[in-house]
């Protein structure tokens, strides 16, 4: 008879990762099912996934209350999670934010224990050579605000959850069936079977599940600009950019990507994009992104930064996976099958206590929280 899991969790990506490591240590019976990242996305047929990638914005200051706090509570974990797992993911450069809304980030922070001010524009000027001509108040996060490597998160979090004893598939899930004693997930690599299953796949595997959830894949574009490494630059958020064809941008300071650049990371959103269905996501994985979005980045990087020398650039597609309420969707969808995905692009360095708030679902005591699980019931479209 195969063997029987208590969970099944579906998806190796930086949610599902945690949620793993947190079941296995609280010595839940755990298999993982997930690929690894493509060697080459241009030709793989996916899934994709969103951690490939060496840098993202961790901060406290967040959106709303819940945003806050779980990145807190995240935070909090990174050095024991670093330690333990001897896999360095995180540096405390700094974050600036120019915003309409910083008050409001700035009370949401401080909600949550952060370490957040108002600055003005000369300050981050002097400071960090960031030429913000906006508007729009200026708000400055100390550490450990700044970026974490999500490819290297995810490395900590497998390397922990394996140590507790979770069993690791590295191959995709393509169905997942109802049993006798469960679900079956199941591949061309084969199957497993488990008393119930957390989804964790993100843009992906709508598949999966009977029901439709409301998710907004949203195309993104990101530029990777080759300039030395500058101790003095923090990562950035900036609301109405030198471009106004972005409503957004944010970038991560310059670090070391496998290709061997040194480079700085920008990203945004374009004013009235809209949102791709999941079936063209494999294709437009395999391009290049938006070339409008990918010009606009380079003239708002230009602009804040006048004086940066750049050697090459490089543009990648990418996708945030919103929700129907601005946060993750995180709980039960079907009998004894429960998801934790739709990121809102915010998801990366809240991802340790999304995957634990995930966990609960599964242990004895269920959700209980101070934080509300009707915040991240999933919505059916």
């Amino acid at each position: 008879m195969p063997e029987l899991y208590e969970v099944a969790v579906v998806g190796r990506g930086l949610i599902g990762s945690a949620a793993a490591r947190h079941l296995a240590e609280s010595g839940t019976k755990v298999v993982v099912v997930g690929p690894d990242e493509p060697t080459d996305r241009r030709v793989s047929l996916g899934p994709f996934c969103s951690h490939p990638d060496e840098g993202r914005i961790t901060r406290v200051a967040g959106r709303t209350p819940i945003w806050s706090q779980v990145a807190a509570r995240s935070i909090q974990r990174y050095a024991d999670i670093s330690e333990r797992s001897g896999i360095d993911f995180h540096r405390a450069c700094g974050l600036v934010t120019s915003s309409p809304k910083a008050d409001e980030w700035i009370e949401n922070s401080e909600i949550a224990g952060g370490n957040t001010r108002s600055v003005n524009r000369q300050w981050v000027l002097d400071q960090t050579g960031i030429s913000l001509n906006n508007g729009h108040p200026v708000l400055y996060e100390g550490a450990p605000a700044g970026y974490i490597n999500p490819r290297r998160l995810v490395e900590a979090q497998t390397k922990l959850a394996e140590a507790a004893g979770a069993v690791i598939v590295k191959e995709a899930a393509a169905s997942l069936t109802n049993t006798n004693t469960g679900s079956s997930v199941a591949g061309t690599w084969g199957s497993v079977t488990a008393q119930r299953v957390l989804v964790t796949t993100g843009a992906f595997g709508s598949e999966l599940l009977k029901c439709s959830l409301d998710l907004r894949r949203m195309p993104r574009t990101t530029v990777t600009a080759e300039m030395p490494f500058n101790e003095d630059l923090p990562s950035l958020i900036c609301v109405d950019p030198p471009d106004d064809r972005l409503e957004d941008i944010y970038w991560v300071p310059p670090v070391r990507y496998r290709d061997g650049r040194v480079a700085l990371k920008i990203g945004g959103a374009l004013r009235d994009s809209s949102p791709v269905p999941q079936s063209a996501l494999t294709e437009w994985f395999q391009g290049d992104g938006d070339p409008i979005e990918a010009d606009a980045l380079k003239n708002s990087l230009m602009s804040l930064l006048s004086n940066a020398q750049i050697d090459s650039w490089v543009q990648k597609p990418c996708v945030v996976t919103n929700t129907a309420t601005e946060h993750p969707y995180i709980g039960w969808v079907e009998e004894g099958v429960a998801v934790a995905l739709g990121g809102c692009g915010s998801a990366a360095k809240s991802s340790d206590e999304l995957g634990r708030l995930a966990s609960t679902l599964f242990l004895p005591d269920g959700w209980n929280d101070s934080l509300p699980a009707s915040a991240f019931e999933p919505i059916v479209s």
